[in-house]
């Protein structure tokens, strides 16, 4: 019973890997077409793809079980060609994400620090300009002043906290950018290795493995002889006929 639960939770997980799967390799392809056509076209073939990846482990189990092995090479190298293209639309999806998420906040950054640069920079020049030039850049210090309150408001979150933590944490021997580059090559070949093999390991113990059968050599077990009354009262059991 509790085999099954667990059997059947694992099932679970492994469809919601194979969902995120799929929407991560639609959303790439469908990325890349240049018509709607194209998009609704390189978007399902993503999610054929996550879905023999699916189906190819029970494939070449079965393939190998029945002793198919020209069958099971082939399902292996279709296989192969399908779980490659997967983890390259993952890799997209995930870098385009993360990079684009982390370069927006970065330009967010530098134009925070420029506008404080830009302020530091009229406020030295107002102590040594003359009276006439105060009005001209007090005007400009308001408008700098305004326009950094603004970006303060905004709260801006650092470009890619996780990568510089995890950079830090490393002393500085990886750069950041490295970093970011590694999680998301992580976050690509789990979801992809999960979705595809994630289904195959839940439902391969779903039920207990059955007896091994009896060997055929073996004789059935014999019923015991009758007994028979001896003149004593005992009761003896025959003795067993040489062969």
């Amino acid at each position: 019973m509790k085999r099954g639960i667990i059997a059947f939770a694992g099932a679970i997980v492994s469809l919601g890997f194979l969902g995120a799967s799929a929407v991560a390799n639609y959303l790439f392809g469908a990325s890349l077409g240049r018509t709607l056509w194209e998009a609704q076209l390189y978007g399902a073939v993503g999610v054929l793809a996550v879905a023999m990846n699916a189906l190819a482990p029970f494939y070449i189990s079965w393939s190998l079980a029945a002793k198919r092995r020209i069958t099971a090479a082939s399902i292996m190298l279709l296989w192969a060609l399908c779980l490659t293209y997967s983890i390259t639309s993952a890799l997209g999806f995930a870098a385009q994400n993360r990079e684009g998420v982390a370069v927006a906040r970065q330009v967010t950054h530098d134009a925070y620090d420029d506008t404080r640069r830009e302020l530091l920079d009229l406020e030295a020049r107002r102590k040594d300009a003359i009276a006439r030039d105060k009005y001209r850049l007090d005007a400009k210090i308001d408008d700098a002043r305004k326009r950094l309150a603004a970006a303060r408001s905004k709260d801006p979150a650092p470009a890619d906290a996780q990568s510089q933590f995890l950079s830090d944490l490393l002393r500085g021997y990886v750069a950041a950018r490295h970093v970011r580059v590694g999680l998301v090559t992580l976050f690509a070949v789990m979801i992809e290795m999960c979705a595809t093999l994630g289904l195959f390991a839940s439902l391969s113990h779903g039920s207990a493995k059955p007896p091994p059968p009896a060997p055929k050599n073996q004789a059935p077990p014999q019923a015991p002889a009758p007994s028979r009354w001896t003149p004593n009262g005992s009761k003896s059991r025959p003795s067993p006929t040489p062969p």
